[in-house]
């Protein structure tokens, strides 16, 4: 059936392309965070289960994979839509620019992201399992089943 869909995808073709999604997905969704939390300064640890879920639903859509590289694509991009939008929200839509191309910055802006993960109250220990739970959201969402 095959010979007849010429445009039907390997599994390594749909893997590349849930990999791209997911990149794709990971910066829009985490600049999205940055930028509603650096506008209204009030962190919504909540929004980290959409983002898993926004994640996990791209490579899906595009990966349509049922192997478990397609969950840890969805992992690790949801991880890194989680650190784009903290960073974001640290040093705003301007500053991320301005941090890319200033290396000086970047000690500073990962203490303060190291103190506002990492923190003695129940604020940081609740955002951290929101964020856990984001990420295995993105991991459960990106595998066919």
């Amino acid at each position: 059936m095959e010979i007849w869909n010429s445009r039907s995808l390997d599994n390594n073709q749909r893997f590349i392309a849930a990999i791209i999604a997911g990149l794709i997905s990971a910066v829009v969704l985490g600049l999205s965070y940055g930028i509603i939390i650096s506008m209204f300064h009030i962190i919504m640890s909540v929004l980290y289960i959409g983002i898993g879920y926004g994640v996990g639903q791209a490579v899906r859509q595009y990966g349509r994979g049922v192997h478990k590289r397609f969950a840890v694509v969805g992992a690790l991009c949801t991880l890194l839509a989680i650190i784009i939008g903290d960073f974001t929200a640290i040093v705003g839509i301007r500053g991320i620019f301005t941090l890319l191309i200033t290396p000086s910055m970047w000690p500073g802006v990962f203490k303060t992201w190291i103190s506002m993960n990492f923190g003695t109250n129940i604020n940081s220990l609740l955002g951290l399992l929101l964020k856990a739970f984001g990420i295995y959201i993105g991991y459960q969402q990106s595998v066919i089943l």
